[in-house]
């Protein structure tokens, strides 16, 4: 793994972003700044600074100066700690996996709102907002299987294909894909900003979305939402930083990079929300705005793109394809991002070759993604999302910081994040401070919180499916890791016997 390379400097910058930028920023970031106003901005901001870009720093380091993802990392710093590399990698296959049913989703939508566009003049807000559910999928709320979509199957297809093209040429195709699904989807932003400025009420919008509402301050839940949103934003955590470290050149300045990618994440999470915002307001669906980001993709975008230009089908048609367009790529490079995170340490342990594995993997992720194109599928990807990408990645992100913070090398990495980086440094206290007290505490408080609630409150879903797809994901996720970490022990050993045996 560590003799595969990204080309240049911004080749690792773009890989990066594209990991770090998905549809939580497109989508998700909006709804929670209308929620909770202005302040929500402000918050985050700070929570970036001072607890996201130290651990964002502390994971690429790690990767470049151990040359491997986030297990060996691990295990480097504590003996043992290689199971919760493992977990978080296990973990962000099922992330790739919901993913790519997403981008099948949203590549289904880009088919489908051409008709709708042309059919909306003569359609009600409801039935263009329930189009995709009702008539895309055909959904149901049970969670029973009647059936497969023919619409949303082969696009789950197509999705994954696009995730084999870019996953099978190692660092150089995922830098490559990068130029696309990263500078693509934020020319298409600018795009739909620059027509949501056009409307004329757009100062009410920006009012809504910067004017801070200090109250939410003193609710528990506004400060879940933005601290646990920036390791979320960033995919620090999930095992891909390690990865992507790994195939950085020896003398990049990690500081600097680090900066970039955080405040490129930053931008095109204030982007979206200044689209979000200028759109709906634009559109007189001001009421429509939640912090649901499936329902904002595939309930309330849809009303709006086809009042976009007003009575003018055609335009509205097209701006349609464009935005689903650029919201697919943002999804496809996600899911490769979480896929790589697992195959390069996965691949690199066993010695297997990268892209026979991919292949494999790619076919196998096809086939368990077929049930995102069921009836059932907007309740698995309720459940599930909520468990892999919330309680897994807080509970994880605990365990990493932990084990960085405590590991008593903390200064060793920050010699390697400062290494090349000439007068732009990071104070070795405040990274310090920062990963081995703060971080810790507050993913600890966050995820003890949500516990508590999900234990006294319950989750509203029905027994079988929360087990099925929620805790049952979690004892595998467990499982899985010790699992593959005792295999990787035993696969070291025998290679190191062949090796004796070689020399002697």
């Amino acid at each position: 793994m560590a003799k595969d390379r990204f080309g240049s400097k911004r080749s690792f910058i773009l890989a990066s972003i594209g990991a770090a930028v998905g549809l939580g920023n497109a989508l998700r970031f909006p709804g929670l700044c209308a929620k909770y106003g202005g302040v929500y901005l402000l918050v985050y901001f700070v929570a970036l600074l001072v607890l996201g870009i130290p651990l964002l720093n502390a994971e690429i380091a790690l990767g470049r100066k151990v040359g491997s993802g986030a297990p060996e990392c691990l295990e480097s710093l504590k003996r043992g700690g290689g199971r919760a590399g493992w977990a978080s990698c296990i973990n962000s296959v099922f992330t790739a996996l919901l993913y790519a049913g997403l981008a099948g989703w949203i590549l289904a939508t880009v088919v489908s709102i051409v008709p709708l566009a042309v059919k909306a003049p003569g359609m009600t807000q409801n039935e263009i907002s329930g189009y995709f559910f009702n008539e895309v999928l055909k959904s149901r709320n049970d969670g029973v299987i009647s059936g497969i979509s023919p619409y949303v199957l082969p696009c789950i297809a197509a999705a994954w294909i696009l995730m084999y093209l870019c996953l099978k040429g190692g660092a150089k195709s995922l830098a490559k894909a990068a130029e696309f699904t990263v500078v693509i989807p934020v020319v298409m932003l600018a795009v739909m900003a620059v027509r949501g400025l056009m409307y004329s009420n757009r100062g009410e919008a920006i009012a809504a979305l910067f004017t801070p509402d200090f109250s939410a301050l003193t609710k528990p839940d506004f400060w879940l939402s933005a601290l646990g949103q920036v390791f979320f934003s960033l995919s620090v955590g999930v095992g891909i930083m390690p990865a992507y470290g790994a195939y950085l050149p020896k003398n990049t300045n990690i500081f600097s990079c680090s900066l970039v990618i955080a405040a490129a994440d930053f931008f095109v999470s204030l982007l979206s929300s200044l689209v979000l915002f200028t759109t709906l307001y634009g559109c007189g669906l001001q009421g429509e705005i939640c912090d649901s980001g499936i329902i904002t993709a595939f309930v309330v975008y849809p009303a709006a793109i086809t009042r976009l230009f007003g009575a003018n089908t055609v335009l509205n048609a097209v701006a349609g394809v464009l935005f689903y367009g650029s919201l697919t790529m943002l999804a496809v490079q996600s899911a490769v991002s979480m896929a790589e995170a697992f195959i390069s340490p996965f691949c690199d342990k066993f010695k297997i070759k990268k892209k026979s594995f991919v292949r494999v993997f790619c076919i196998a992720g096809l086939v368990l993604s077929v049930v995102f194109a069921t009836s059932a599928a907007p309740l698995i990807v309720e459940i599930s999302d909520k468990f892999i990408n919330f309680y897994h990645v807080l509970i994880l992100g605990v365990f990493e910081c932990i084990i960085i913070g405590f590991s008593g090398k903390t200064r060793g990495l920050t010699d390697e994040i400062n290494r090349y980086s000439g007068r732009l440094k990071i104070r070795a206290a405040s990274f310090e401070r920062a990963v081995k007290y703060l971080s810790p505490v507050i993913l600890s408080c966050v995820t003890l919180t949500e516990l508590v609630r999900l234990i006294v409150f319950g989750s509203g879903y029905e027994p079988w499916a929360q087990i099925a797809f929620g805790w049952g994901l979690s004892v595998f996720v467990i499982i899985s890791a010790f699992v593959v970490y005792g295999a990787g022990k035993r696969a070291s050993r025998v290679a190191h016997l062949h090796k004796l045996t070689y020399i002697k």
